[in-house]
């Protein structure tokens, strides 16, 4: 798939080299900190939205509401290299989980590169996410949040998200927004089981038109990277041995937009609580 896109001024003469804050993230461990990971189930629930809310004033818990632009007969997007990708003419990258090509009933994380294309990272929410499998509105409709992954002061973020492929899933068809333009569509081909292989497109339709009219079955297959947050105290060597390991740190999740009618004043973690509100409503 060609690339329309040309590479920012800032990176024009960079050496082949790239510097060490800029680098791509990998599924290997990657940190030396001490983090944990909220978790799918503990990222939904920090996530809730408040009862009662408008679903239109709705961008928290991992959610655009924005109308989601379908587009057919979209172009089978190949992967690109990470440095065409970094260096933003290419706007997608994926990762497998076992770094073999995509399959169907593996997992993924699909990486997207704004400078690579037309949108621009709103403050609310960054960029959302809107994909179906084997044709635009199996899953589609609700573009969900990605997860803004910092690269350094230097760098500008990368946006995330992780997909648990259904084994019916031949394609996934997807697109991205800043909440008012999109970029796309991409096409993403899976293999399949060796013993499907001759199978009709029915069968697979079917199959997991199954799969994904089950409550919670699409927020389960797409979903934002679950945010790690270091809750606990930094010591020197040996001090743990006197119990010093046992401090915990003092964190509040809540919405921090003080503009926001959700703000939590004793919150110190932001949590995505915090309801986006357009212009509109507020006239």
């Amino acid at each position: 798939m060609a690339s329309a896109f040309t590479v920012p001024a800032r990176c024009a003469n960079s050496a082949a080299v790239l510097p060490a804050a800029c680098r791509a993230p990998s599924s290997s461990s990657r940190t030396q900190c001490n983090l944990r990971s909220f978790g799918t189930k503990r990222f939904r629930q920090a996530t809730a939205l408040p009862d009662g809310q408008r679903r239109r004033e709705r961008s928290a818990a991992g959610k655009v509401y924005a109308t989601a632009l379908v587009i057919k007969g979209a172009e089978t997007y190949q992967l690109p290299t990470w440095a065409e990708f970094e260096m933003g003419t290419r706007p997608v990258y994926w990762e497998t989980e076992n770094g073999l090509p995509p399959a169907s009933g593996q997992g993924i994380a699909i990486y997207f590169n704004p400078n690579a294309s037309q949108l621009v990272p709103r403050t609310e929410y960054g960029i959302g996410f809107n994909g179906g499998f084997n044709q635009p509105i199996m899953c589609g409709g609700e573009p969900r949040i990605m997860t803004r992954r910092e690269r350094g002061p230097k760098c500008e973020p990368f946006y995330i998200i992780k997909i648990n492929v259904p084994e019916y899933a031949l394609t996934l068809e997807f697109s991205f927004t800043d909440g008012l333009e999109w970029d796309g569509p991409y096409k993403l081909k899976f293999e399949v089981p060796d013993k499907w292989k001759n199978q009709p497109i029915s069968f697979f339709n079917e199959g997991l038109a199954d799969i994904l009219t089950k409550e919670g079955a699409c927020e389960s297959a797409i979903y934002p990277e679950p945010t790690f947050i270091q809750d606990r105290c930094s010591f020197p060597a040996n001090l743990t041995i006197e119990g010093g390991d046992r401090c915990e740190l003092d964190l509040v999740p809540g919405c921090t937009d003080p503009q926001n009618p959700f703000y939590n004043p004793l919150a110190n973690v932001e949590d995505g609580s915090c309801p986006y509100i357009s212009d509109s409503d507020t006239e």
